[in-house]
Formats: structure tokens, C-alpha cells, sequence
């Protein structure tokens, strides 16, 4: 037999393996769906043939009772019938009789013949006292026949006829002892039958079990085979990666990941990066070393010390004489502007403080020099020290700090434009997966499979879209590009939406969830709503997902202003029940892309939520802290500055936007400068489809999937789309047709989206049409460079259809279109 060497292994594999990273996530879930589609039938006709058996079984069942039944009653009959023949007054009657045991008997005999199985001895016993009846029947009518009327028959003839009769009983007997037998061993044929269906039905259970349970442990092993090495291994080698970035013993950064796809891809992309920071680092030690080399010059440089008595020199230091070029002597009672051109001899409001000044020497040179001027009293009379410190060296280091810092600054750009090219690339392929998943589950109908298919595609497109948000979160953290954007919010009502969000998860876990607030918790408060929700539902999350029993609880309380301040703060405690964790965990607990649980819990992350949460805390004003112990529970805190505002917060009017809802629609004071109507769930949707339906919508994208997304969500909504390539195809169609509004890609072709929109917005009759940003630029600041370009809003890739729909309901208003008729039904 022939075997396959690994390296042969791998590359027929390679190439059996799709190249695309969605292809091969249907190829993985096609074969788990296969596999609970076989165990499903499996199951199925298991079910049926058990349900076929109990129904056959039932009518046999319900025959031979019938058929018992109808036994018993004739055998009782024939008894009636005997003893009526055997009583009878005249020949007539017991000729009746006679004839009516003769019918019973051949009835009982058809019964019998039914009833009769291979070398039953009960059926022939009764069979044989049938037929014994019969005859004693048929002797005892002859004699009764051959007798005499009542009265006048001898006494051989009755005592024949008395012994004929208590034969006749006595097979009478037989015959009903014989009928019980029967019943009896029916009965038993009854109790053993339903003991074998019940053995059939637990036969088929276990084989329905085992197929089930082969069905599991095989779409287990293709998951983790697929996900476990091909999808999360690679990334994970990815991260170690990144997390190997200061180890300068590898002179070529390298990431063991191999593949055309996306992850590929990504891959590639993180050596660029790697090797682009290895440079950086390289040169910013180089500048480093150069910034000690002129400080430390700089610090051993004697300073020249002056001391003026009445405004003339009294001595100079070593340095002095040569910064000045003159001796002691040469300076004695010389006016210090002769050392000094026009400097201020007025004493500073803080004494000491370094002046810029020029420094005269002898020979006519001037020197840039830092002067600080200490009055002294003496017993001599008013001294003035001057300490003047060489000032050219400054300079020049200043002037390297400056070189040193542009080129940082310009590093740090590069970086910048690096992660926003990797966000822009990754989110473009993720608008198409997302936005089909959409498209596709708004067709009807669709079956339970097709519906998990896409559960399981929007599951993994989102949890990709975090791990990209995590690392250009931590990535902007890392170089102090992140901003928080404080908000006036309505506390109780922003916790009340957290801890809606959170007790369904805790309940889908069959956790409890406990929310405690202290009574002087403020109404509303300054603060940062977004970070604010991302650190508590990240510290909340996890202590659902680590805890398998009991209740998880959530406290929040005031906290009062420090001394010499005003502003308050707000204390959050989340306590758990669950796994708990050592001291060796908690060292590396809030390390990025470290995960401290048990394999089996590590899911839906990469490691960066704490590290995440914890800077941004730490940017409110505060810091996590964690008490824990193992098997016990676990315990975050922290506290944030958040200051009262000015005025209290006031419910906005109807059409202002909510931030969550359960039931009928809640309202709280948001600062936003254009409000627009929204509210929660499917009905919010298919009101904003239906406000929006007819209008006229030039779409302006370069990219081909893209464009296909945003059109079939568009026009199943009774938008008429238009379509435009590049910013100077959008403005050549904008001179020949009418629209509502324009949906502009930013990154184009030709003319990008911001010249396109400077453009359009230079022209009177295209001041007021609404231009909205629909991009995969969505990092910070991307949203003010599009609306200083002049557009109305932004919208970031991938799309969501709540999001495309509520923005555009905010700014179109169609112009003489029919308005479509949404079916609410879907």
C-alpha cells in the first residue's frame, strides 16, 4: 500500500481546499448539514417503522380480543342452549333447541379454525370438546325424539336420558373450561407481543441515538478540523505575530500562514505591517540615541556665570571668560551691556526664570544664550547673579527634535493610512457577505437550514468585523489617537436598555440577572455614551459566559466629587458566581489577545476586550479593578468621571432617536445635530422603507459587489436607483437628470467622493441635495472629512439595513413619486 508523504498530504489538500475563505465556509457547513440531514431521516424512518409494527401489531391484537370475546359469549350460549334442550316440555322446543346449539357449534367452529396456530394443543382441546358436545347433542335430541310425551316414557328410557343428560353438562363444561384456557394463552400471546414491539421500539431508539450521536461527533470533528486549524489556528498564528512584534532576534518578520484567501491575504498584509514597524523602530532608536548624544552634551556644558554690582561687572566664572573671550580682569567694571545687547535687566516675576538673550563677546561675535537673572542681597549692597547658559547647542537640538518628531509624525501616518487601507479592504468583501445575508434573508420562504446557513454566515461576518474593530481600537489606543465624545445621556434610561440587552443573554444561559442601583444615582450625567456601553456589556458578557449557574449582578452608584474639584463620578461593580480565576490568570488578565479561560470557554473573541475596556476607562478618568478567587466568582469595578450637566436632560420630541427599546418606545436627550425619526425592530424598518419608497437615488461606487448590495436592498424597497461608477460620471448624470438624494463612495477612481461632492456643492441648484457618505472609511475622523467635504451624513460599510434605511428616511423626501405599499408581513 502506498503512502502519502505530509508534504504530498498537505499539497493535495491545498489543492483540494477552495481558494476563497467563503467557499470554504459553505463546503464545511454543507457537510455538517448533510450529516444532520442523514441523521434526521435516520431518525424519521426509524419512527415510521416503529409506528407501522405498533399499528399491525394493534389490529392483530384487536382481532384476537374480538375473536376471545365472541368465544366466551357462544361458549355460554351453547350452555343456555343445552340446558334448554335438556328442560324442554315438548319435541318441538328441543328440536328448536337442538337445530340453535347445532348453528352455535359450527360458529364455534369457524372460531376455532381462526383462532387455531401451528400445534396449538388449547384450540384442539376445544376443537375435540366441540365435537364431543355435538355428539352427546345429538344422542341426547334421538333419545328425546324416540321418548315418550312427559309422563308416560318406562324408566330405562329416562334413566338413559338423565345420563345422556349430565354427559351433555359435563361436555358443556369442557367446552367453557376449554374457551377459558384459550382466553388465558391469548392473553399471554398479548402481554409477550407488546413486550416484543417494546424491544423493537428501544432497538430503533438506540440505533437512532447512536446515528445521531456518529451524526454530532463527525460535524465536530469537520468544525474543528475546519474552524479549529484552517480558520482560528491561522489567525492565531497571525496574533502571535503581531504579538512578536519587538522581538528583533528574527531580522525578517514572518507569519507562518500560507493560502489565497483572506486570510492569506491578512496574513501578507501583518509582514508588510511587521516589517514597516521594524523599520520604524530602527529608526526611531537611531533618532533616540542622537536626541541622549545633544542632551547629554548639552548637560555637561558649564554654565557662565555673571555677578553685576550697580549694573556693572563685578566677576565672571571659566565659562564666562570663554563665552566672552575676556579675562576677569579684562571684564572688571565693565557695563553689562557690554556683555548683553538689549536685554531686559528688569527682574522676572519668578525669579531665575531663563530669558533668551545675545551674548557679546570680544572679538564682536554674538551668541544665542539663556539668561536667568537672580537678584542677591549682600552686605556689599544689591548683587545680580546672572547664570548664562550657551543657547546654540539648544537650538540645534531643538532643531533635531523637530527632524526627529516630523519623521515620527510621518511614521505614525503611514501606520495610520496603513490600518485605515486594512479596514477599508477587509470591510469591502465583508458589505457583500453581510449584505447578501440580508437580501437573502428577506426572501421567503425559506427552510430551517437555509435559515441556520444564514445565521451561521452573519454570525462570522459580524464576529470578524469585531475582531477588525478590536485591533484598530487598540491599534488607536496604542498611539493615543483615540477620543472620547462625551454626550449628555439620561442615565437611568441608558442602564435600563444595558440591562435589557444583558438579562435575555443571562436567561438564554438560565442565569439570573440582578440589577442594583443606589438611590443617589444622578439623572443624567456627561459622559461618553458609546465607550460607556462597550466597557459594561464586555464586563458583563463575560461574566455570562463564565458562569454556569447562579446570577450575575450589576451595580451602579455616585461617587462624590474629590477635594478641590466639582465634578462627580459613577461607580460600576459586575459580580458573578462563575469559574472564578487564580493569581496566575489575573497577572495576564488584561494583556491583549490573552485569554485566561479554559479552551472549551474560549469563544466569540480574540483576547482584546479587557485590554480594550481597561484604556478606555482608563481614558474616563479611572481603572479597573478586578477581586477574584478560583471556583468562587469573579468581581470588576471601576469608577469614571462624569460630571452633572449644566441643565437637566429633557426628553426629546417624537422624532428624536432612541438608543434601545422594550415595548413602546423610550426617548432620551441625545446631542445630535440633525434628529430624524427612528425607532426599534422590523415596524421602524418598514416605516422608514415605506418613507423612502419612489424615490429617485443617484448610488456613486467603483466597486462591482458593492454596487449589486446596495441595489438589491435598494429596489426591493421601491427605490429607483441610478448608478454612477466615479465622482465625475455622478456629475455628468447629475447635470442630465433630477434624484432625492446621492449615496457617495468615498475611495474612487477618476474623482473620488469628496472632490465629487466640492464639486456639486459649488453649483446653486445642488446646495440643498442630500449627500451621504456610503464608504468602508470608518475610522475616526473619517465621518468629519466627509461631512467638511459637504456632505449630509455617513453611512460605513458593511451595510446595514436599519442603518441605509433610517439615514436615508432622515434626509429623502421623494418629489412627486408614489409612494410603494411596504408588505408588513415579512
Amino acid at each position: 500500500m502506498r503512502i502519502l508523504s505530509p508534504q504530498r498530504k498537505a499539497s493535495l489538500l491545498e489543492r483540494l481546499t477552495p481558494q476563497s475563505l467563503r467557499a470554504q465556509f459553505a463546503v464545511a457547513l454543507s457537510a455538517m448539514g448533510m450529516l444532520i440531514v442523514a441523521g434526521g431521516a435516520t431518525a424519521f424512518l426509524a419512527l415510521i417503522a416503529t409506528g407501522n409494527a405498533a399499528r399491525q401489531f394493534s389490529e392483530e391484537q384487536l382481532e384476537r380480543v374480538q375473536n376471545t370475546q365472541d368465544l366466551q359469549q357462544r361458549t355460554l350460549q351453547i350452555q343456555l342452549l343445552a340446558e334448554r334442550m335438556v328442560a324442554a316440555d315438548s319435541r318441538v322446543v328441543a328440536r328448536q333447541a337442538y337445530a340453535q346449539i347445532l348453528s352455535e357449534l359450527d360458529a364455534l367452529d369457524q372460531l376455532t379454525a381462526r383462532l387455531a396456530v401451528s400445534e396449538d394443543v388449547a384450540v384442539l382441546d376445544l376443537h375435540q370438546s366441540s365435537q364431543l358436545f355435538r355428539n352427546s347433542a345429538h344422542v341426547l335430541a334421538q333419545l328425546r325424539d324416540a321418548a315418550a310425551p312427559p309422563g308416560t316414557a318406562d324408566a330405562s328410557s329416562a334413566t338413559a336420558l338423565k345420563g345422556y343428560r349430565e354427559e351433555m353438562q359435563l361436555h358443556a363444561q369442557a367446552l367453557a373450561q376449554s374457551a377459558r384456557e384459550q382466553s388465558d394463552r391469548l392473553a399471554r400471546t398479548h402481554q409477550a407481543a407488546v413486550l416484543r414491539v417494546v424491544d423493537a421500539s428501544h432497538a430503533s431508539a438506540y440505533w437512532v441515538v447512536a446515528w445521531l450521536a456518529f451524526s454530532l461527533v463527525t460535524a465536530w470533528l469537520i468544525a474543528r478540523v475546519f474552524l479549529g486549524q484552517h480558520v482560528i489556528s491561522r489567525l492565531r498564528q497571525i496574533s502571535r505575530g503581531l504579538l512578536a512584534v519587538d522581538d528583533h532576534t528574527d531580522p525578517q518578520p514572518h507569519v507562518a500562514v500560507h493560502g489565497d484567501d483572506e486570510i492569506g491575504a491578512m496574513a501578507r498584509a501583518v509582514e508588510r505591517f511587521l516589517f514597516d514597524r521594524r523599520q520604524l523602530a530602527t529608526t526611531r532608536a537611531l533618532l533616540e540615541a542622537e536626541q541622549q548624544r545633544l542632551t547629554a552634551i548639552i548637560d555637561n556644558t558649564a554654565d557662565s556665570i555673571v555677578v553685576l554690582q550697580g549694573g556693572r561687572v563685578l566677576q565672571l566664572n571659566r565659562a564666562a571668560e570663554r563665552m566672552f573671550g575676556m579675562s576677569n580682569a579684562q571684564a572688571a567694571d565693565q557695563p553689562g551691556d557690554a556683555l548683553l545687547a538689549d536685554f531686559d535687566w528688569n527682574p522676572a516675576a519668578v525669579p531665575g526664570l531663563a530669558r533668551d538673550a545675545l551674548a557679546r563677546s570680544r572679538d564682536g561675535r554674538t551668541i544665542p544664550v539663556e539668561v536667568s537673572l537672580n537678584p542677591v542681597t549682600s552686605g556689599s549692597g544689591g548683587l545680580v547673579v546672572l547664570v548664562i547658559r550657551d543657547a546654540t547647542l539648544r537650538r540645534e537640538a531643538e532643531q533635531h527634535l523637530i527632524e526627529a518628531r516630523d519623521a515620527a509624525e510621518a511614521a505614525r501616518a503611514t501606520q495610520a493610512a496603513f490600518l485605515a487601507n486594512i479596514s477599508h479592504e477587509l470591510r469591502t468583501p465583508l458589505n457583500g457577505i453581510l449584505g447578501f445575508a440580508q437580501i437573502l434573508r428577506r426572501d421567503e420562504p425559506l427552510t430551517a437550514r437555509q435559515a441556520r446557513g444564514l445565521n451561521l454566515i452573519e454570525e462570522s461576518g459580524q464576529h470578524l468585523l469585531m475582531l477588525i474593530n478590536d485591533i484598530l481600537d487598540l491599534a488607536r489606543i496604542d498611539e493615543a489617537r483615540l477620543e472620547l465624545y462625551p454626550v449628555e445621556v439620561d442615565l437611568p434610561a441608558f442602564l435600563q436598555v444595558v440591562c435589557d440587552i444583558i438579562r435575555v443573554k443571562a436567561e438564554e444561559k438560565g442565569l439570573s440577572f440582578v440589577y442594583e442601583a443606589a438611590p443617589d444615582l444622578p439623572l443624567a450625567v456627561f459622559v461618553d455614551e458609546k465607550r460607556l456601553r462597550q466597557v459594561l456589556f464586555n464586563l458583563l458578557s463575560n461574566a455570562i459566559r463564565f458562569s454556569d449557574a447562579g446570577q450575575v449582578t450589576l451595580r451602579a452608584r455616585a461617587v462624590q466629587p474629590a477635594a478641590g474639584s466639582t465634578a462627580g463620578g459613577l461607580r460600576f461593580e459586575v459580580e458573578d458566581k462563575g469559574i472564578g480565576m487564580n493569581e496566575a490568570q489575573l497577572a495576564r488578565l488584561f494583556q491583549p489577545f490573552a485569554q485566561v479561560a479554559e479552551q472549551q470557554r474560549r469563544e466569540g473573541g480574540a483576547g482584546l476586550g479587557l485590554a480594550i475596556s481597561r484604556q478606555l476607562v482608563r481614558l474616563m478618568g479611572g481603572d479597573i479593578q478586578v477581586h477574584s478567587r478560583e471556583g468562587q466568582g469573579s468581581v470588576f469595578s471601576f469608577e469614571i468621571q462624569a460630571p452633572a450637566p449644566q441643565a437637566p436632560v429633557q426628553a426629546l420630541p417624537a422624532s428624536d432617536t432612541p438608543i434601545g427599546c422594550e415595548g413602546e418606545h423610550r426617548k432620551i436627550g441625545v446631542a445630535a445635530p440633525h434628529p430624524a425619526p427612528a425607532a426599534c425592530g422590523e415596524e421602524a424598518l418598514l416605516d422608514d422603507q415605506a418613507v423612502v419608497s419612489g424615490a429617485r437615488v443617484l448610488l456613486v461606487e467603483d466597486n462591482a459587489i458593492n454596487r449589486e448590495v446596495a441595489l438589491a436592498l435598494l429596489s426591493a424597497s421601491g427605490v429607483v436607483v441610478s448608478v454612477a461608477c466615479d465622482g465625475r460620471e455622478a456629475l455628468d448624470m447629475l447635470e442630465q437628470q433630477r434624484f432625492d438624494a446621492v449615496l457617495m463612495d468615498c475611495l474612487m477612481p477618476v474623482m473620488d467622493g469628496y472632490a465629487a461632492t466640492r464639486a456639486l456643492r459649488l453649483r446653486p441648484e445642488f446646495q440643498a441635495l442630500p449627500v451621504i457618505a456610503l464608504t468602508a472609511n470608518a475610522m475616526v475622523g473619517d465621518r468629519d472629512k466627509a461631512l467638511e467635504a459637504g456632505m449630509n451624513d455617513h453611512i460605513a460599510k458593511p451595510i446595514k439595513l436599519e442603518q441605509l434605511f433610517s439615514t436615508l428616511a432622515r434626509w429623502v423626501r421623494p418629489s412627486g413619486a408614489t409612494v410603494v405599499e411596504i408588505d408588513r408581513r415579512g
